[in-house]
């Protein structure tokens, strides 16, 4: 595999971290949403600083993994979609 240029350059590599957060953000969004709603069911709350460490884990990962944050995005909604059949939604 010497020949392969996996990452590419610098530019698409901050072209894919754009379009990569047209998709993160919302998921993320949504698991911060999720998880406040039944802390607060407990009497507890996730301050929204949360939320923008979401975002930015979202956007390093993205960064990094150019090829596989795809794959890891949409392994995140199959857990989600699991957990909401398991609560029964």
């Amino acid at each position: 595999m010497a020949g392969r240029d996996w990452g590419g350059p610098i530019e698409s590599r901050l072209i894919s971290l754009v379009v990569s957060l047209f998709f993160s953000i919302p998921t993320a969004a949504l698991l911060w949403l999720v998880v406040n709603q039944r802390l607060f069911s407990w009497g507890g709350f996730l301050k929204s600083d949360y939320l923008v460490a979401c975002i930015i884990v979202f956007a390093v990962m993205a960064f990094v993994f150019p090829q596989l944050f795809s794959s890891i995005l949409g392994g995140i909604w199959r857990c989600i979609f699991f957990i909401l059949r398991w609560f029964g939604w």
